[in-house]
């Protein structure tokens, strides 16, 4: 019976509630405060066009933009040098990591010439960044634009644009500066510069390649070969169209050797003792300029 009662009263006491007789009188209300309108003079704001997006690419049907294909169309590098990065701690120069194929344009929502890959020989895609653009990245790619029996001048320091979407930020704090006159290379770590001798660089007929050129990333061991390791570069040669049967490239490197010539006397490639091939040895990040001039140490 208690227990009957109770619930009745619980009952009454929501039915008291839910009625208008049963609450509290009206809370008065108050009116909002209106703030006061300030008619101000307009201000010219500067607007900066924005590319459109790029429509969607069939990348099957376009070259692959890496060190074995030559892709015509890939606009030169000129006077341009990598970036210094907006975020020093990813390094004190800009890179990109390719997240995943991208089409490689002229210009900003140009003409698409090639795809770039995310993985450039069996590693991560990564390049120095040289320009910007809204929604884009002019970057520093590994191919050729042309084959030096067509045009050398177009075989080096090619670029391409492609989507920021399709790249990670990334950087390097990394700088090697290779003198073919005074036969040194010059390592910048970001914590100092060292200078190493070489043992040899490009001959009289086949230089080292002058100007930018980057480390792809690729660290090849060929022991019993007079290339035991091998850090390859951007660069080819721009005289010969191939010389490596296997890649079907013309491809510059820093590797050590088993030959005993010295000075400029190779195909090309920088040739240098294991202790100093030790400093770059799966240390050096992909995307680091190599800058090959032949200063003789001015």
């Amino acid at each position: 019976m208690r227990s009957a009662v109770g619930v009745l009263a619980a009952t009454a006491a929501l039915g008291c509630v839910a009625l208008s007789g049963c609450s509290a009188p009206p809370t008065p209300r108050v009116q909002p405060t209106v703030a006061a309108v300030v008619d101000r003079e307009p201000v010219d704001v500067a607007k900066v066009a924005v590319p459109p997006p790029a429509p969607a690419v069939d990348l099957t049907g376009l070259t692959v933009v890496d060190p074995k294909h030559v892709v015509a169309g890939l606009p030169g590098l000129g006077d341009r040098t990598q970036l210094a990065s907006e975020d020093p701690a990813l390094g004190r120069w800009r890179t990109a990591v390719v997240v995943r194929d991208t089409a490689a344009y002229d210009e900003p929502g140009g003409t698409a010439v090639g795809v770039l890959p995310a993985q450039t020989l069996g590693v991560s895609t990564v390049v120095p960044v040289v320009e910007t653009a809204p929604g884009w990245l002019r970057v520093m790619v590994a191919a050729r634009g042309a084959l030096p029996s067509a045009d050398a001048a177009r075989v080096n320091e090619r670029t391409a644009w492609v989507r920021t979407v399709d790249t990670r930020a990334a950087g390097t704090d990394w700088r090697i500066t290779v003198d073919t006159a005074a036969q040194t290379l010059t390592v910048d770590d970001g914590t100092g510069r060292v200078v190493h001798p070489v043992i040899a660089t490009g001959s009289p007929s086949r230089p080292t390649p002058r100007g930018p050129q980057f480390v792809v990333g690729t660290f090849w061991e060929e022991p019993g070969s007079v290339t035991p390791r091998v850090v390859l570069l951007s660069s080819q040669s721009e005289t010969m169209d191939a010389y490596d049967r296997v890649t079907g490239t013309s491809a510059t490197a820093i590797h050590t050797t088993t030959l005993a010539s010295r000075g400029e006397v190779s195909n090309g490639c920088v040739r240098v003792a294991d202790d100093v091939l030790d400093v770059l040895w799966r240390a050096v990040p992909p995307g680091t300029l190599v800058l090959v001039e032949p200063t003789g140490g001015r």
